[in-house]
């Protein structure tokens, strides 16, 4: 992969530097001359912390492009199941660093990709990394990316072909209930068109039981609705599995 392409990680640097932040505070006091009580407590502080970091540490080198690529799995996962035929046009919700939409158009050469993204300051992406991720992979003329929120879409009701999110929904901050931001996906999305939307969907506290959610979802008209659990999907080691899950894909045909 060139140098110029830039798809960032999962884990937010701003979270590592949080953690290791807190930790050097606690721990800097105890250099100077302190009660030894204090000195004890800011240790076991300190500790508490470090664990934390070690975590965020230990997740962000498994994310990374240079090395287990769990990033691409996933991507590559959700076209899988997206089932298209590449003609017209697709969306992808909550693009980050574009990642998701750029291989979606290298996959199908012939389609026109959107990708939105609200690029808030919580994740080190932009539309400015997108747009040059793309010119760098060679379908800059087949992406379009824009500012806006997966949950008020700046499009009509059945514009597009395919709609494909990864791992965005849980992260959206000005809607509650998440459901209702799969719903916005679908709206968008014409009759007979394909989706593949990967997202918590285990997490009962956010989106209720499985097995509910399908049910509403075929509730609002949708034809065809598929259900798989990722850790199943994509072989990967524990740490990681314990980190995703409650991450499951829906698919099917509107």
């Amino acid at each position: 992969m060139s140098k110029s392409i830039n798809y960032g990680n999962w884990v937010s640097r701003s979270i590592i530097y949080f953690f290791l932040g807190i930790f050097l505070l606690l721990l800097i006091p105890t250099l100077f001359p302190i009660l030894s009580i204090i000195k004890i407590i800011l240790w076991v502080l300190a500790g508490v912390w470090l664990l934390p970091f070690i975590y965020m540490m230990h997740l962000f080198y498994y994310f990374s492009v240079k090395n287990n690529a769990f990033q691409f799995k996933t991507w590559d996962l959700v076209i899988q199941k997206l089932l298209w035929n590449g003609q017209g046009k697709a969306l992808d919700v909550g693009t980050g660093s574009g990642g998701l939409a750029i291989q979606l158009a290298k996959k199908f050469p012939k389609s026109n990709i959107w990708g939105i993204d609200y690029w808030g300051k919580t994740w080190d992406y932009s539309k400015q990394q997108c747009e040059q991720n793309a010119k760098h992979e060679g379908v800059a003329d087949q992406v379009i990316f824009q500012k806006a929120s997966a949950s008020n879409l700046p499009f009509k009701e059945g514009e597009f072909d395919a709609i494909v999110s990864n791992f965005v929904f849980h992260e959206v901050r000005d809607t509650r209930d998440k459901r209702e931001l799969v719903n916005e996906s679908l709206r968008v999305l014409k009759k007979g068109g394909r989706f593949s939307l990967q997202d918590t969907f285990l997490n009962k506290r956010r989106y209720g039981l499985i097995e509910d959610f399908i049910k509403q979802i075929k509730e609002w008209g949708i034809q065809q609705v598929n259900f798989v659990e990722t850790v199943d999907e994509i072989p990967m080691p524990k740490v990681i599995k314990t980190e995703l899950k409650t991450m499951a894909l829906i698919y099917g045909i509107k």
